[in-house]
């Protein structure tokens, strides 16, 4: 036990640098489509555009990790240091849900040409002007973060809805992309519970070894369709950027708190 958590805070001290550049987090299923009683495997993933480094679990790591299937929702029991972080022994059919709140941690950019890209990139270029309005410094800019990931897995027969969690910003699936054989497949992102409208999207479609990028716009009721193209499996993501209220200010040093939403799944190729 000693040397399993002493390799996992080794593993976890290595891939800090990584974190650095890249605070996206997702979860992502092993296997997406499982019989009843496999056991459902799932990697913390921590990197950019669906490619990251693997993390070890480790519940500070978490505020909720959470399982859903049939409209009933549990915690997650895994163990600290277990890879893939999720181990968890299905034993009903249906839409499985994977979800998480993270806990908050800082990152602080010595590099404003570095903020600045990232902001650009999640389409929070309004940030840049609010950051001079503010009357804030370019240099060591601190911000605080949080993830709200979810994964989407089908056990048996996959039926089923995806289950509004109420986290501060979710993604919720109005389309089971395991039950439909043809169109888009339909997404719903919500800030504090309403529907969050013209919002950037980044969407990742792994597929035979290739990566294909798109961004769409959520509509005006927070919606998008995103296409089935050639199947594979998905990452879909938003950001949402805000003041750090005084309190997480006064904690961390963050003048801004950035809260991130994913959703993982995969369609049959």
């Amino acid at each position: 036990m000693f040397w399993r958590k002493l390799v996992f805070f080794l593993l976890t001290f290595l891939f800090l640098m990584v974190e650095l550049s890249a605070h996206e987090m997702w979860l992502e299923p092993v296997k997406y489509q499982l019989n009843l009683n496999d056991t459902l495997l799932a990697d913390e993933k921590v990197g950019q555009e669906f490619k990251g480094n693997k993390y070890g679990y480790l519940s500070s790591s978490y505020n909720k990790l959470l399982i859903t299937v049939n409209n009933k929702t549990r915690a997650v029991k895994s163990r600290i240091g277990d890879l893939p972080a999720i181990h968890e022994k299905v034993t009903e059919e249906g839409l499985t849900i994977l979800s998480a709140e993270t806990s908050t941690s800082v990152l602080t950019y010595n590099n404003w040409d570095i903020f600045e890209g990232f902001l650009k990139s999640k389409g929070l270029d309004w940030v840049l002007a609010a950051h001079t309005k503010r009357g804030l410094t370019k240099k060591d800019l601190t911000e605080a973060y949080t993830r709200y990931p979810k994964a989407l897995v089908k056990v048996g027969d996959g039926k089923g809805k995806d289950k509004f969690m109420g986290m501060p910003l979710e993604w919720l699936a109005e389309t089971n992309p395991y039950t439909t054989k043809s169109g888009a497949i339909k997404l719903r992102l919500f800030w504090k519970g309403k529907p969050l409208a013209h919002e950037h999207v980044g969407v990742f479609n792994r597929i035979n070894g290739k990566l294909i990028k798109t961004s769409l716009t959520t509509d005006t009721e927070g919606r998008v369709a995103v296409p089935r193209a050639q199947g594979g499996k998905f990452l879909i993501n938003a950001v949402q950027m805000i003041e750090a209220t005084k309190d997480l200010e006064e904690d961390t040093g963050a003048k801004w708190e950035s809260l991130w939403a994913s959703m993982t799944y995969a369609l049959e190729q």
